[in-house]
């Protein structure tokens, strides 16, 4: 074998071992461009609805991903005080093995505003625990504020003519219109 037989060779061994490692690095990062694409986004947050005058405030857990998720545990820290609403820490505290599919919601009133239900715990941590489609933990943490939540303006407007039937619809659709927001 000549020199010139010897550099060929060694180019062709580092050009085919550089094509590998490529390759593997390319089969990596889209195996997980994948999983991350399919995987559950659990989000917890608070909704304000306005029913009839009274301000209803929801602890609302959604999934946003294209996968579902087994939820097996909701904490709050602290825990939530609602008056005469009564729940153990949260609304979701015996939400145990409860499946949450895509683009599924769950929401639990927490408050209703300017009554014996008024939330007394306006800031706290919420945790929730869940299993992805492989099985693995994943842990999500929200810090919500009910007091930031109230600032926000709620309004409903109401027809200055028309017979009390036609107000408590035009109300009722005008109530149901918003809280689709």
């Amino acid at each position: 074998m000549n020199r010139t037989e010897i550099i060929s060779s060694i180019i062709q061994t580092v050009t085919s071992i550089v094509a590998v490692v490529i390759a593997i690095t390319s089969l990596v990062w889209t195996t997980k461009s994948q999983r991350d694409a399919n995987k559950p986004y659990i989000v917890a947050y608070l909704k304000q609805v306005l029913s009839s005058s009274t301000l209803i405030t929801y602890l609302v857990i959604k999934n946003y991903g294209k996968t579902g998720a087994i939820v097996t545990n909701v904490t709050a820290v602290p825990a939530l005080d609602s008056g005469n609403l009564k729940f153990e820490n949260n609304p979701f505290s015996n939400f145990k093995s409860q499946i949450i599919a895509p683009n599924q919601s769950y929401a639990a009133g927490i408050s209703i505003g300017r009554s014996s239900s008024e939330l007394k715990t306006t800031k706290f941590v919420l945790t929730i625990c869940y299993l992805d489609q492989q099985s693995k933990k994943q842990t999500e943490t929200f810090s919500l504020d009910k007091d930031a939540l109230d600032t926000v303006q709620h309004f409903n407007s109401s027809p200055t003519e028309g017979d009390d039937i036609s107000r408590a619809i035009y109300k009722t659709s005008s109530e149901d219109l918003v809280s689709r927001l």
